[in-house]
């Protein structure tokens, strides 16, 4: 009687699929059958770079002949369909609700890969422009919620120089992005976990995480909500 009386008096629509939006299963303004829509991984994939099309249990190809300066990546799945809506809507509208539910996926991602437990979470810093725009740093307060989760504490380890973004950016541009951009905040150490949107070329990830390393860090993994398909990837 409660739910159908505030479907009645409070009408809403599902963030993304523009439906009624029901009391019962909605969080943050999407509806449940969004909600269950939001495809995982299929397989775990490689334990280095995480590509779930790269084989299980062990490094891939290019893992073993280039490895990254991560020991581990994870995420819970491609960028695309209600992932990438969802995504968008937290980025880009500043639907800021949103960070809670999706950080339950994301702290699924990191039980399900098996890491050693963390002593800091990281996140990778936005530049002060987009943070005004939104009102908030969409990353900080996604590291937040995953640290609570996980019961793991985050350090704000890294800071970042320009204001270029890599929506839009080619492969190679993306590659080309060097450590000095997200430059340590003083020394660090233990196991972190660097925390971000969206994985494509893995850029930023590369920067970040070799500031980490030359500012003390023993281990590195990198943590997202999804990521982009890597085509021609060697399996």
């Amino acid at each position: 009687m409660v739910a159908a009386l505030a479907e009645t008096l409070l009408p809403a629509r599902c963030a993304v699929c523009r439906l009624p939006l029901a009391w019962a299963g909605s969080r943050a303004g999407v509806c449940g059958g969004c909600w269950s829509a939001v495809t995982p991984h299929a397989g775990a994939g490689c334990p280095t770079c995480g590509d779930p099309e790269a084989g299980d249990d062990e490094p891939c190809l290019d893992c073993r002949t280039a490895p990254p300066p991560w020991h581990g990546a994870a995420s819970h799945g491609p960028y695309e369909g209600v992932m990438r809506d969802l995504v968008v809507l937290f980025k880009e509208r500043g639907v800021d609700e949103l960070a809670g539910p999706l950080a339950e996926l994301a702290a699924a991602a990191v039980r399900g890969a098996g890491w050693p437990a963390a002593d800091a979470i990281v996140p990778v810093p936005a530049a002060w422009p987009r943070r005004w725009r939104r009102g908030f740093d969409h990353t900080a307060l996604l590291a937040r919620q995953v640290g609570r989760l996980l019961g793991v504490p985050v350090r704000h380890a890294l800071r970042r120089r320009g204001f270029a973004r890599q929506v839009g950016r080619t492969r190679a541009q993306r590659l080309r992005l060097t450590a000095a951009r997200f430059p340590a905040v003083g020394r660090v150490g233990g196991r972190l976990i660097l925390v971000d949107d969206v994985l494509t070329t893995g850029g930023t990830a590369r920067a970040c995480a070799t500031s980490l390393r030359r500012a003390g860090a023993l281990e590195v993994r990198v943590l997202t909500l999804a990521r982009t398909p890597q085509p021609g990837r060697m399996p």
